[in-house]
């Protein structure tokens, strides 16, 4: 007998897919989501019309959908409806625009919605669209427990002849030692920095064999156990105009061992790769005022510093409100806040600060006779857009946002 536990995340899953299901029929045109779903046995009753004009429609081909008679052609559907649903949000969609023979594609960019573009995509390009996904998944794993970043050196070509990739493999077989079998796929992607201007990725996604695993299922009436190979993967990039070589991979040990097997096999360098320290952030200080200005140095230039947006989240709820003051007006982002919610101030509130904007006004010079402004964003825990940023600036803003007390490095 299954667990109970085990039957409540059962029911998470089926009511999640009911709800991806509903969002699919709701949010895609009929044209387009009868070129998926003509491809599988739906039972559709009589009198079913493809227009999508209320109730009925969304009711009867939700019913359909869920109660298809064959298991095989159900899974198969949902797993696609799942993979659709992965890649509708601003990520994924822009991930998809990045694989050329995609993005480039009239037919995709005149289509009216995320689902439809993904349903194209799917169907006319799959193995560009499973690139995307992986693309999508890595951006989602950056900052996350998986994810570690080096230095390696900058403007580098990559070469991957068959002789280097074969290197690469057999040092990633020493790394892990009960891995036997090894598959590496390389491509190039197209990422945009926070001045929307492109920048070219070399981008590997790697699948090694791992230990075997036991799995129960049913095997008529029985319950039997059968025993699976378990295939692991990984993910090295390098960006070549700052050097960064980023690794996913789930073995924290290794992900210095994987920079360096790729550096010297690709780059064709014997240098070593430093780790670059994870940068923390704490940004409940910003619930007040804080005078900034104390703590600057004079030959830094710097004239002014202000808070010019805040982004609050309530502890028990997803939901947020964006705080959000021009540099230029005589009042602070706080006055703001307390002129329009007066005893209502959710500064005052149980809510925590999810991004933050300090805006840094430099004082007037030869280049910038008017001064440059120069905004860092913050997002909690860990996100910042000063990597793409001039030395300079990385080194001013990196200085101030520890001295501030507004990050840690880990």
């Amino acid at each position: 007998m299954p667990s109970a536990q085990a039957a409540l995340l059962s029911n998470k899953e089926l009511n999640a897919m009911q709800a991806k299901i509903k969002k699919l029929i709701r949010s895609t045109p009929e044209e387009d989501l009868k070129s998926l779903l003509n491809q599988y046995d739906l039972n559709l009753p009589e009198d079913f019309k493809w227009q999508n004009n209320g109730k009925k429609y969304h009711t009867q081909l939700f019913n359909s959908i869920w109660n298809i008679s064959d298991e095989e052609i159900k899974t198969r559907l949902f797993e696609i409806i799942e993979r659709v649903h992965e890649m509708i949000d601003e990520l994924g969609q822009a991930n998809l625009q990045a694989r050329p023979a995609i993005g480039s594609n009239d037919n995709f960019l005149s289509l009216k919605s995320e689902h439809s573009r993904c349903i194209w995509a799917l169907q006319n390009h799959p193995q560009e669209f499973e690139k995307a996904e992986y693309c999508a998944s890595l951006d989602y794993k950056r900052k996350s427990r998986e994810w570690s970043s080096f230095v390696a050196p900058k403007e580098r070509e990559t070469s991957n002849t068959k002789e280097h990739l074969e290197e690469f493999k057999q040092s990633v077989l020493e790394c892990f030692n009960i891995s036997k079998k090894i598959k590496v796929e390389i491509f190039e992607r197209i990422k945009t920095d926070h001045t929307d201007k492109e920048i070219a990725v070399f981008q590997l996604i790697a699948y090694h064999d791992g230990l075997h695993k036991s799995v129960q299922t049913f095997e008529k009436e029985e319950v039997v156990t059968k025993f699976y190979p378990t295939v692991n993967e990984f993910s090295i990039s390098y960006e070549p105009h700052t050097g960064i070589v980023e690794v996913v991979s789930d073995c924290k040990e290794n992900r210095g061992k994987l920079a360096k097997a790729f550096v010297n096999s690709f780059l064709k360098t014997g240098d070593d790769v430093d780790e670059i320290p994870i940068k923390k952030f704490d940004l409940s200080k910003l619930k007040v005022p804080y005078n900034f200005m104390k703590d600057v140095d004079p030959s830094d230039l710097i004239e002014d510093v202000k808070v010019t947006l805040l982004k609050l989240q309530p502890l028990d709820n997803r939901n947020s409100t964006t705080l959000e003051a021009l540099f230029r007006d005589h009042r602070s982002i706080y006055s703001l806040a307390q002129d329009w919610y007066a005893q209502y101030n959710p500064l005052y509130g149980s809510f925590t600060i999810k991004r933050a904007r300090l805006s840094i006004k430099f004082k007037p010079t030869d280049k910038n006779p008017r001064g440059k402004l120069l905004h860092v964003n913050i997002t909690d825990p860990n996100g910042c857009d000063l990597k793409d940023r001039s030395e300079r600036e990385k080194m001013i803003g990196n200085k101030y946002l520890e001295k501030w007390g507004l990050m840690e490095r880990i």
